[in-house]
């Protein structure tokens, strides 16, 4: 898992599938309704307000193997389109194949159920990697893409995927991958989002994440008026720090992934 999210990136399995947000029946372009400007309620990000940074990707494809070295933990997969068993948070088994000179397809399942997919495309000029996913790990399918921008080449004779890559941007994503809602009712912090949910006290201990496969765990904590500390972790290591809070009907977030200092900005309105 590259890192634990509010809502743009709730969970990213291996090569970038996303899947976030809330899977309720929110009607996103119906009047907002009269709010006492807390956190509670519900919300939708932002894609145009995402900013990221040190959040670089390093693939290599070469002599039939791809090695995702940027992943935590890194790991290789045969890149012979056929489904393999893998050790991976929330992952255990994938399959990744090239298409073609410029395309490579990924998908993935855990246990019998299927998580996603992803194709991802370079540019005729080599400079862009485009990837289009498929998330099916929530209740309900979220599709968008991603961009990235080449930092450095791979090794002579790999695949045009291989080499490095920074987060430029994110392209269009299905409202499902964007809502998401929070509660507060006395100590009891409700978070919940497209089939992942938790209810944590605050400043207790930290409690699961309902809907995960990997393991992960939360504890919050209110840090001002309107302001809280989600902190991920799975057994015991921290995996990243959510700070959030709330003016009126913007809500600021930003989340560190503890293990590489990656770091995603962005705001959400109250719907």
């Amino acid at each position: 898992m590259k890192k634990m999210m509010t809502a743009l990136a709730a969970i990213a399995l291996p090569m970038g599938l996303v899947a976030c947000g809330d899977a309720d029946d929110t009607d996103v372009t119906a009047e907002a309704p009269a709010s006492d400007g807390t956190i509670s309620g519900e919300w939708m990000a932002d894609v145009d307000s995402a900013q990221f940074e040190n959040d670089n990707r390093d693939y290599v494809l070469s002599n039939g193997t791809f090695s995702c070295n940027s992943c935590n933990p890194p790991y290789e997969v045969t890149a012979n389109g056929e489904w393999q068993t893998v050790d991976r948070p929330g992952v255990d088994s994938m399959m990744v194949e090239q298409v073609d000179d410029n395309t490579v397809r990924a998908a993935f399942r855990y246990g019998d159920k299927d998580l996603g997919s992803s194709t991802w495309t370079v540019s005729d000029d080599g400079q862009t990697l485009t990837s289009e996913f498929n998330d099916t790990s929530g209740d309900e399918a979220v599709t968008g893409s991603e961009t990235f921008t080449r930092t450095a080449d791979g090794p002579d004779g790999s695949h045009a995927m291989s080499g490095q890559w920074a987060f430029s941007d994110i392209g269009d994503m299905s409202d499902a991958g964007l809502r998401f809602s929070y509660n507060v009712e006395g100590d009891q912090f409700t978070s919940s989002g497209n089939g992942s949910s938790y209810t944590a006290t605050l400043g207790g201990d930290p409690v699961p994440v309902e809907g995960s496969n990997s393991n992960v765990m939360v504890a919050v904590e209110q840090t001002g008026d309107n302001s809280y500390r989600e902190t991920y972790s799975r057994d015991g290591e921290a995996l990243s720090v959510v700070e959030v809070s709330v003016d009126g009907d913007t809500l600021s977030a930003v989340s560190t992934d503890q293990r590489d200092d990656s770091v995603l900005r962005y705001t959400a309105q109250r719907q």
